[in-house]
């Protein structure tokens, strides 16, 4: 059985990963493709412009632990099905459940949001249609986003009167500047894709229909990089904006010299020295 036909939940069925469904109820899943050592994470609930339900969440914190474990797969993609990336949480499931209900329901957003800001892969975001609330913070929780021009992001809590989750104000400031991020969120307007990329919050805004062909590009780049440098590289960008000048230094400095024993390291010099291209393992 191929790699890509298992889940962490036993051998996965056709279009079927993390599937929650009761009698006569549409098709809700995490799926999950591989290949060449890209996994696709893809929302799956297209007939609600893909809205997570609880037990999405959970699905999705599973998918997204079984990528971080699994060392063929070298850098991810998220993105949605039916032309959407998603519309957040299921407003229907919203407010039910009482305090302890929705404290429950809060952490295993966070969980979902730590899932993907805490893998040590690239993790690209592909983002056509819509991309609101969690959503939106799923994408900025990614290391890179390539959106539509006409993707549409939005922060719409203040429309239902909820403050902000899945850390949106955290992870919006660091790309936009806090005054830009309070004014998208007091609002609850919608950023085009094209004034993503001109925030700084997308990396490329490109044609519609083509954010995920764009986001399998830049994977299969780092897909044959060196992964164990990358996910250093990834840290030290993590953990930057807690630490003086002298503590990242320090922390590069044990770092670099980890580097220097992996196979890759070896790899790269020897390359570099008979003029050819390396094949790195991520090893």
């Amino acid at each position: 059985m191929a790699a890509r036909d298992l889940t962490p939940f036993g051998p996965r069925p056709p279009l079927d990963r993390g599937v929650t469904r009761n009698a006569g109820e549409p098709l809700m899943s995490i799926d999950v493709t591989r290949e060449a050592g890209v996994a696709t994470v893809t929302i799956n609930r297209p007939e609600r412009k893909n809205a997570v339900t609880m037990a999405m969440r959970q699905a999705f914190q599973s998918v997204f632990q079984d990528l971080q474990d699994d060392d063929e797969v070298r850098a991810i993609i998220l993105t949605g099905a039916g032309g959407d990336f998603a519309a957040g949480a299921d407003v229907g499931e919203m407010g039910t459940g009482g305090v302890r209900g929705n404290m429950v329901k809060s952490r295993t957003l966070h969980r979902m949001v730590r899932s993907v800001a805490h893998t040590n892969k690239p993790v690209i975001a592909a983002v056509e249609g819509v991309c609101i609330g969690v959503a939106f913070a799923l994408a900025l929780a990614c290391d890179f986003v390539v959106c539509a021009e006409n993707a549409r992001f939005q922060f719409a809590f203040r429309h239902i009167g909820l403050a902000m989750d899945g850390a949106a104000g955290w992870l919006l400031e660091r790309h936009v500047g806090v005054m830009r991020a309070k004014e998208i969120a007091y609002s609850g307007r919608f950023v085009s894709g094209e004034e993503a990329a001109r925030l700084g919050f997308a990396l490329e805004a490109v044609e519609p229909g083509t954010a995920l062909a764009r986001a399998n590009e830049l994977a299969a780049s780092f897909a044959t990089a060196p992964t164990l440098a990358l996910s250093q590289i990834k840290r030290q960008f993590d953990s930057a904006p807690t630490q003086s000048l002298d503590e990242a230094l320090e922390f590069e400095a044990a770092v670099q010299a980890l580097m220097t024993w992996t196979e890759d390291f070896a790899e790269g010099t020897r390359a570099f020295k008979e003029k050819r291209k390396p094949a790195y393992r991520g090893a």
